[in-house]
Parts: structure tokens; sequence; C-alpha cells
């Protein structure tokens, strides 16, 4: 019977688009191009996930990267990326169902620590029982140890717990450790609770 659902964080609550996150922002179609490729697309941002550098040093490198007259961008959207993301609303008010059911709400999330402390810190932190991070554990979906993480931590029992991630890869890692999977596209969240009303 499942009594954990865990939850991954970009595309499952939340729409992970770097283009719509910089349309919040005025820049030209050109700049627009220019940070999503030097920001978003770099190396340095899976870095940040990884807990490889900080979000500090990634800025300085990102700063170091465009004109001169597009450094204060970079530094603005470095500091207020996380609030021009547009978070689910359906997916939390199934979440906010899923509580008064009596199941417990986890986050495990490849991110860095500037969007999990966003997350945590406003309402939304109270959607959830417990959070594993990439960048906090230095472990990257679908190493199975980030997972081992999650299930020590907060004594989960994998046959009981339920993964809903967007991809297949990281679903696939949860199951080989006896977890309940999971892939998900928010037009596939009736389908979600379809299954786990039926487990």
């Amino acid at each position: 019977m499942l009594k954990n659902i865990i939850f991954d964080f970009g595309n499952v609550i939340m729409n992970y688009s770097p283009d719509e996150i910089l349309n919040h922002y005025e820049l030209s179609p050109a700049d627009h191009d220019l940070l999503r490729k030097s920001i978003f697309e770099s190396k340095e941002w899976s870095e940040i996930d990884a807990g490889k550098i900080s979000e500090k040093e990634a800025t300085e490198i990102f700063m170091d990267r465009v004109p001169d007259r597009l450094k204060g961008k970079v530094k603005q959207v470095m500091a207020t990326w996380p609030e021009n993301v547009d978070f689910y609303e359906p997916v939390f008010n199934y979440m906010e169902k899923l509580r008064q059911d009596g199941y417990k709400i986890y986050g495990l999330s490849n991110t860095g620590m500037q969007f999990a402390n966003f997350v945590k810190n406003s309402e939304m932190g109270n959607y959830f029982d417990g959070y594993v991070f990439s960048a906090q554990e230095k472990l990257m979906k679908p190493d199975r140890r980030i997972y081992e993480k999650l299930i020590a931590r907060y004594m989960l029992k994998p046959e009981e717990s339920l993964f809903i991630d967007d991809l297949k890869a990281n679903t696939d890692a949860a199951k080989k450790l006896g977890m309940q999977a999971f892939t998900f596209k928010i037009d596939k969240l009736g389908e979600l609770q379809d299954y786990v009303a039926s487990h």
C-alpha cells in the first residue's frame, strides 16, 4: 500500500523553461538567446545542480561571458529567476488532497540550493514532509545513492513509496530500488491520480 509520494521539481511541480523564465526580463531577442546559452545551457548550470559550484561562483563566470551591457542582467536573472518560474497549481492542489488523505509528501530534485531554498522557504514548502537535493548531497539522479539517501533519511519503505519524475531514466532508477514510479508530464495528472487511487 502506498504511503509516501515523492515529487521531482522540474516539469513535475513546475514548468522548467529557460525561455519562459527569460521572458520576464526586458531583453532583445538576440540578448535573450545569448543569456539562455550563457546561463541555462552552460556546463556550469549542471555543475550548480551537482553541487560542484555555488550560484555565486557561477554568476561571476556568467558575467565574464557576456558583454558589459548585459552583466547587470546576468546578476538580476541569477538573483531572481526562481520567482519567475511557472508553478503548476493543479499539482499543488493534488498534493494538498494527498496530504489530507494521509500520504507523506517528499521532494527529490536535481537542483541548486538557491531554487531548493526558494521552494522550502515559500508557502510551497508547507506541502512537503522532507527533501533531498542534489546540490546538497553532491549526487545527481539517476545515481542510486541519492534515492538511498531519501529512503534512509526518512525511513521509507521503497515498496510503499511512489516516485514521480519527468525523465524515464530517473523513474527507472527508482524502480530498481523497489520503489513504484510514474513518468510524468502535466497532461498526465489525471493518469497519476488514477494510479495513486488504485494502489
